[in-house]
């Protein structure tokens, strides 16, 4: 009867190692898709940032283009007030692209170390039952 619960407990040890190994793969996995999105997400920011910038460009140039052929001077309070106000608009608008990749760049933080930290609590509990299944062979050996 020993040999056969040592038999069992060499399998069930195999098993929870693979188990293990196979938890570790699927945790990279998740951890290598929330990076491409990580990516993803930069490339798109960036992509808005550009936009943005080329919408203010054409924008001003328009404005310049009307206030000149108006007569209206470059150095007129007028013409640096819309030149401004349309600044600061591109500059609210750059604004919120900033807070939303912030707030993108925390959220996949959080679910990298949400993988992680479910990784570890599945290895402990796996490490935790074969251990119990140790002991419960030790007690059978006993008697």
């Amino acid at each position: 009867m020993p040999q056969a619960s040592l038999l069992i407990l060499a399998t069930a040890a195999a098993m929870e190692v693979g188990k293990g190994a196979m938890e570790i793969q699927a945790a990279t996995a998740q951890e290598n898709a929330l990076d491409l999105q990580a990516k993803q997400n930069e490339l798109l920011y960036q992509q808005q940032t550009l936009s943005n910038l080329d919408s203010l460009d054409k924008v001003i140039q328009k404005q310049t283009a009307q206030m000149t052929a108006r007569g209206v001077s470059f150095s007129s309070a007028s013409f640096n007030a819309t030149q401004r106000n349309t600044e600061n608009i591109a500059s609210r608008q750059q604004k919120n692209l900033d807070i939303q990749k912030s707030i993108s760049d925390e959220t996949i933080a959080i679910e990298k170390r949400n993988v992680r930290n479910s990784l570890y609590g599945q290895l402990f509990g796996d490490v935790a039952g074969m251990g119990m299944s140790f002991a419960l062979l030790n007690g059978m050996r006993a008697k």
